[in-house]
């Protein structure tokens, strides 16, 4: 048994190390996507789902495709409307065994059930018939069709959107995206790079596919491009292998410090959930493995900057984990204008009065306390503004006593 560790333990690093080559080789086709390729991969061991943000045409849907072509697998890919089926998710019904034998089932096959990697675009827009089946989905793995459980072989769904929805109904499905990234358009200086590596794609996707010959109509056979041909897959058998070893990565060396940036994260108000926490931890192991380590390291707590729930939060999220000695890349920080934190106080104060639960008017609190802790870090000479927000935060708390005294 001794033997046997070390071996097994050498094995997983060069699994690792195969792994992360491969997604150099994603890299080198993309502009300013190396996070994006990263953040896949994460979620990828750590059969977790991630959330891309940003506007059409930054490359998702092509640089997803790539990604699953490494590892052997093709994506299940949708765009979602309001006037989206949950059939053509999940699949259409049986219509033979429901003639024949009064059965209904849905014929999963090529579907979303079916799907290792899943890719839906514009995924809030859903409706709550299919957002309700995705939630079983992406937490159990299950499908139900019928009287009959599905076991799904899901193991991560990318989702994308222009942003997140303020709608609380979405919250609890949108916090199951561990993951968050933004995407952008390229800078303005890589342009040039965006044409030259975006017409060699087109060019491989040209010379692949010749369309319609002597006449004949309808779809031709997609052919894979030789650069992709060249590639050497990484087998899901293999994949397996990596996501099990994300448990043996040893967390004592961070369990302190990462206990530490939660309760700051709390202290300033700033969202993150005991289930988002709790999680996060494997998107650390995760990060280890990746650089060929069985034991955390500060260095790997820098994945928090990808696990925000409110894009406004994000940024103090950044900083709070960049002041705990984490090596985090912290773009530089917007330094608001009072006014615009005026503006701020007053819209939030005026939602005060329309707010009829408890937890939305503590999402007002946590917001407030935010704010707080924005204006006492960058504008602490602005003594009324503070007052303004300290008597806003008493306002918004005795309504809380006061319309939920047992709560």
């Amino acid at each position: 048994m001794n033997n046997a560790t070390p071996t097994r333990h050498d094995r997983t690093r060069l699994l690792a190390r195969t792994f992360a080559t491969r997604l150099e080789e994603v890299k080198q086709g993309f502009v300013e996507r190396d996070d994006v390729v990263d953040l896949l991969a994460l979620a990828t061991l750590c059969r977790e789902h991630a959330l891309l943000i940003g506007p059409p045409g930054t490359a998702k849907t092509r640089l997803i495709e790539k990604y699953c072509r490494i590892l052997d697998t093709s994506p299940f890919t949708y765009l979602l409307t309001r006037f989206t089926e949950p059939a053509e998710l999940f699949g259409p019904i049986d219509l033979r065994k429901f003639q024949d034998e009064s059965v209904y089932e849905v014929n999963t096959t090529g579907m979303l059930p079916e799907a290792h990697i899943a890719f839906l675009d514009e995924v809030f827009q859903g409706s709550s018939a299919i957002l309700n089946t995705l939630l079983t989905l992406v937490n159990e793995r299950n499908f139900f069709t019928g009287s009959k459980t599905i076991h799904g072989r899901l193991i991560t769904l990318l989702g994308s959107s222009n942003e997140i929805p303020d709608d609380p109904v979405l919250g609890a499905f949108s916090d199951r995206f561990l993951f968050r990234c933004r995407l952008d358009y390229v800078a303005d200086d890589e342009v040039e790079e965006v044409l030259g590596l975006g017409w060699r794609a087109e060019q491989q996707q040209i010379r692949s596919d010749p369309g319609p010959v002597d006449g004949q109509s309808g779809k031709t056979p997609v052919k894979v491009a030789a650069a992709d041909r060249s590639q050497v897959a990484f087998p899901l058998k293999d994949l397996a292998v990596l996501q099990q070893a994300v448990a043996d990565i040893d967390l004592s060396a961070v369990r302190e410090p990462y206990a530490r940036i939660v309760r700051a994260l709390r202290a300033e108000g700033v969202a993150f959930s005991d289930r988002r926490a709790v999680k996060a931890q494997k998107a650390f192991a995760a990060s280890a493995l990746l650089a060929g380590r069985l034991r955390a390291e500060v260095s790997d707590l820098a994945v928090l900057s990808r696990l925000w729930t409110d894009p406004r939060d994000e940024q103090s999220l950044r900083r709070i984990v960049a002041d705990h000695g984490v090596p985090v890349d912290t773009p530089g920080r917007i330094l608001r204008d009072p006014y615009d934190l005026r503006i701020d106080l007053r819209e939030t104060r005026n939602r005060l009065a329309l707010l009829r639960t408890s937890d939305e008017i503590r999402e007002i609190l946590r917001l407030l306390g935010r704010l707080s802790a924005e204006a006492r870090r960058d504008h602490p000479a602005e003594q009324p503004l503070l007052k303004e927000i300290s008597q806003a935060q008493r306002e918004t708390l005795t309504k809380l006593r006061e319309d939920f005294p047992e709560e």
